[in-house]
């Protein structure tokens, strides 16, 4: 275990750490706010999510964040006090319901190879003054690399089940899991597509000439911190994969790949949509989402994604969603080789 994994640890005391080792390295979970909070691979200085430095300075006083999480959609439903205000000024008026993050979360079950934790939350529909209760789970438990990976590649690899179920609400009240990943700069979040997507939809500011770019199959998003833009997919579109490939500078000639895989769903309801979309939009939202941060929260990426939502008397009273993500770092070539073999494109 590496030091800055240690130093991490005992300083998050406060919010339950867990470790859970396998592969070639750890994870570092929190129950309070129910997070896969850092990913320590062998030979890599640091961790590889990203967390905000406050919590390597301030032990025990820091609110937790980063690493992943999951949040419950539609942001435009729970974190604005209203449509005209999120359109007005995103930053100044966004606020976390508290009840969602860092919730009340409990440990149901763990073991040396998982952690399920649970709590209750309610959550008030700021566009339409509908309420939703729901009991909430994740699972996070440790899995095998996947087959057939180039010689030298060293993987940390885990999966993800996310559950909501109605426990009460008002008629038409809706609730999709939101999984976020967050990352650290400079890379490229490499996102398979079944077809050739002419129109990236946008939730913030233009993408700039750059930042987001579209071949036959597979658009690719640039994170730098720098910027502050977020895209989205939709079901039919992502192929239920993504990738974060970026060069780990401390280490030579050594990549890094983050590779999620999880499950589109089209014709299903998803309910995630930008600001500027008409108040009255209920479903036809996103499936796979991407945010790079312009260093107002700490200058990061996301890698996001969406199970179909809950509607109270409309669709089933619970779900799961599940996710695989494989952390691998090693040898550029051999890293490319095993980008090119999960996500079936190749990395510029």
């Amino acid at each position: 275990m590496a030091e800055w994994f240690k130093h991490l640890q005992t300083n998050v005391e406060n919010h339950q750490p867990k470790v859970l080792a396998g592969g070639a390295g750890r994870l570092l979970l929190t129950v309070g706010g129910a997070r896969v909070l850092a990913c320590e691979v062998e030979g890599v200085e640091g961790s590889l999510f990203w967390h905000p430095p406050a919590l390597d300075q301030q032990p025990g006083k820091a609110k937790i964040g980063g690493g992943d999480r999951l949040w419950i959609a539609p942001e435009v439903a729970y974190f604005w006090p209203s449509l005209e205000k999120a359109r007005l000024d995103p930053v100044k008026y966004a606020a976390v319901p508290p009840q969602m993050d860092p919730a009340e979360y409990r440990v149901v079950d763990e073991s040396k190879e998982h952690l399920r934790v649970g709590c209750g939350m309610t959550l008030t529909d700021a566009r339409v003054s509908k309420k939703i209760s729901l009991k909430v789970e994740r699972e996070i438990r440790l899995i095998a690399a996947p087959q057939g990976l180039p010689a030298g590649v060293r993987t940390v690899s885990f999966a993800l089940t996310n559950s909501l179920q109605i426990s009460g609400g008002d008629a038409g009240a809706l609730a999709g899991a939101w999984d976020i990943l967050q990352v650290p700069p400079t890379g490229t979040l490499v996102c398979p597509t079944n077809f050739k997507v002419d129109q990236v939809r946008s939730y913030y500011d233009p993408f700039g000439p750059k930042h987001v770019s579209s071949d036959e199959r597979v658009v690719r998003f640039w994170i730098d911190g720098k910027r502050r833009i977020k895209m989205g997919l939709k079901a039919e579109a992502t192929t239920g994969r993504m990738g974060y490939y970026r060069k780990v500078e401390e280490a030579g000639n050594e990549s890094t790949l983050i590779v999620r895989v999880f499950s589109p769903y089209p014709g299903e309801p998803y309910v995630d949509f930008p600001r500027s979309e008409e108040a009255t939009a209920r479903t036809g939202g996103d499936c796979l989402q991407a945010y790079n941060d312009d260093g107002t929260f700490g200058g990061f990426g996301e890698m996001e994604y969406h199970d179909p939502a809950l509607i109270v008397g409309q669709t089933t009273r619970a779900r799961a969603g599940h996710c695989v993500t494989h952390v691998m770092v090693g040898q550029d070539q051999a890293v490319r080789a095993a980008g090119r073999m999960l996500l079936g494109v190749e990395e510029k």
